[in-house]
């Protein structure tokens, strides 16, 4: 087990290229090389949409592990407790082995041809009965509890087998964001701001919506949220949310703003998209799984007429992001390589899936 838990999230320096059109987990070859400015946001876009599909991938796959050698676990330790009832049975049913063939047997016929009376012949009768129903159970008993242990030791090399095929596929997910993660880094380093933000637009689709300014003067915010987060603490946002719970879940992401986003990360000062709504709602109370897919299926379902402060926002089929709605069409979310937690207009980009709510009243 030992081997299966040793999954390492360090990242070390790698190349390649994801292709959309194909698994964004396989192997995929190195990248061409950008010949325009253009070219280079694609392969941004395309690169970043890829990372964050496989990064939730990732997310769901160490939930998956986690579950899988828990329940390898408990098999192992229910194994080793039928283990030792078997002993103890042994230990009975050898008893009344010996007692059958070192003279008990004949003792019992004995006293039954001793009785006094025919009541007295009666009762040793259903006493000796008792006797032998008894060590017919206890036969019996230590055969249920073999087949049992059969049964166990199965259940246990399964979920060791399972375990192992989840870290395995983890491991694998790891390799290809470690891969493509410098090459996204290295396209990033390459693009203006523009560029970056039109990168950003491609990575997610065309807009549904026609989007004004707001995204510029967002990002603004963000700068000033980050530079100045320090002196402020932790703030509390402008947004008036229906519950208690949900107030502290859009408060507490909202502190976040220009925190980086990082895979896999869940805080305290970088995150992914689930990792910002899992750690937003701990601070609630409410305990979410590291998986936008996950989350996108807890609570209840809202409506898009009728999200509220607190609700969380999922995009794409399947679902790969997450982000926690806060009113006015607006979102916080942690978006993708590159880029910070920030607010952002549900429509900014398309692929929107649905809306849950897990801040009940």
């Amino acid at each position: 087990m030992a081997a299966v838990a040793a999954v390492s999230l360090v990242l070390a320096p790698a190349s390649g290229y994801a292709d959309p059109d194909t698994d964004p987990a396989a192997p995929q070859p190195a990248a061409d090389e950008p010949a325009t400015a253009a070219d280079a946001q694609q392969q941004v876009a395309d690169l970043s949409h890829n990372l964050e599909i496989v990064t939730e991938q990732y997310n769901d796959g160490q939930i998956l592990l986690d579950q899988r050698e828990a329940k390898a676990a408990i098999a192992t330790a229910q194994l080793g407790q039928v283990q030792r009832d078997i002993t103890e049975l042994d230990g009975r049913v050898r008893q009344v082995a010996r007692s059958a063939y070192t003279g008990d047997q004949l003792a019992g016929f004995t006293v039954l041809m001793t009785s006094g009376s025919p009541q007295e012949f009666l009762d040793r009768l259903n006493t000796l009965d008792a006797i032998s129903a008894h060590s017919n159970e206890v036969v019996a008993e230590l055969a249920l509890a073999q087949q049992h242990a059969r049964d166990l030791a199965a259940q246990a090399e399964q979920a060791l087998a399972d375990a192992e095929a989840a870290a395995a596929d983890l491991e694998s997910k790891k390799t290809k964001i470690e891969t493509d993660l410098p090459v996204l880094e290295a396209l990033l380093a390459t693009l203006t701001e523009e560029e970056r933000q039109a990168a950003a637009a491609l990575a997610h689709g065309p807009s549904t919506t026609a989007v004004d300014e707001r995204a510029d003067d967002t990002e603004r915010a963000d700068d000033t949220e980050r530079a100045d987060r320090s002196e402020r603490g932790a703030p509390s946002s402008p947004i008036v949310a229906p519950t208690e719970a949900a107030q502290i879940a859009v408060d507490t992401a909202y502190a976040q703003l220009g925190d980086p986003y990082v895979w896999a990360a869940d805080g305290p000062d970088s995150f992914d998209c689930s990792g910002l709504t899992m750690y937003s709602y701990a601070a609630a109370g409410i305990s979410l799984p590291h998986s936008s897919r996950m989350q996108s299926t807890m609570g209840v379902y809202v409506p898009r007429d009728q999200l509220q402060p607190g609700d969380l926002v999922f995009y794409y089929s399947p679902v790969s992001h997450v982000g926690i709605y806060i009113g006015n069409n607006q979102l916080i979310e942690a978006p993708n390589t590159g880029s910070v937690v920030s607010i952002r207009d549900l429509d900014a980009w398309g692929g929107y899936s649905h809306a849950q709510r897990v801040a009940l009243p």
